[in-house]
């Protein structure tokens, strides 16, 4: 996303999917947007994936996952938190929104198995991004503010 005055919505991403979340749901509150998390929306829409997937197969369960995920990218003035699996999947449905990796130290994921899968993860992340945030630690004060600073710098520059 190159014009910020086109963007419609700020979408976070993290290699840990609760920080997103508290970070994304912080920076709502601080730009007076409303606020989204795109796991919490498939549950609520399936009600029980589990079940889902066991009585209507995997086919069915993705095309209502892609369902949700759409419907989630086509809002506006929203600050989303998506976690990996799905931007891995989706992430050419937000192209009117500013992406932010939220990007922590491999020492500070407990989700990632390997340092491998971390760099992996971490290298696909910053690809589909338009922003970077480096975080040296999950303060989520932190990294509002430094994604504040982001698109104050990406705003004066367009």
């Amino acid at each position: 996303m190159d014009n910020i005055k086109e963007v419609q919505n700020i979408v976070l991403v993290s290699l840990s999917d609760s920080f997103t979340k508290r970070v994304a749901f912080a920076l709502s509150e601080q730009l007076d947007m409303f606020n989204l998390n795109c796991q919490d929306m498939i549950v609520y829409d399936l009600i029980n994936p589990k079940e889902i997937l066991e009585k209507c197969g995997i086919e069915y369960l993705q095309k209502r996952e892609k369902g949700v995920v759409e419907s989630c990218s086509t809002y506006l003035n929203t600050c989303i938190s998506i976690d990996y699996e799905l931007i891995l999947k989706y992430a050419n449905l937000f192209n009117k929104s500013l992406i932010i990796y939220l990007e922590l130290p491999y020492e500070k994921i407990t989700k990632v198995p390997s340092k491998i899968d971390y760099n992996n993860r971490n290298d696909f992340l910053k690809s589909i991004s338009d922003e970077v945030v480096l975080l040296d630690k999950k303060s989520c004060n932190s990294a509002v503010e430094k994604v504040l600073n982001k698109i104050g710098e990406r705003y004066e520059n367009s």
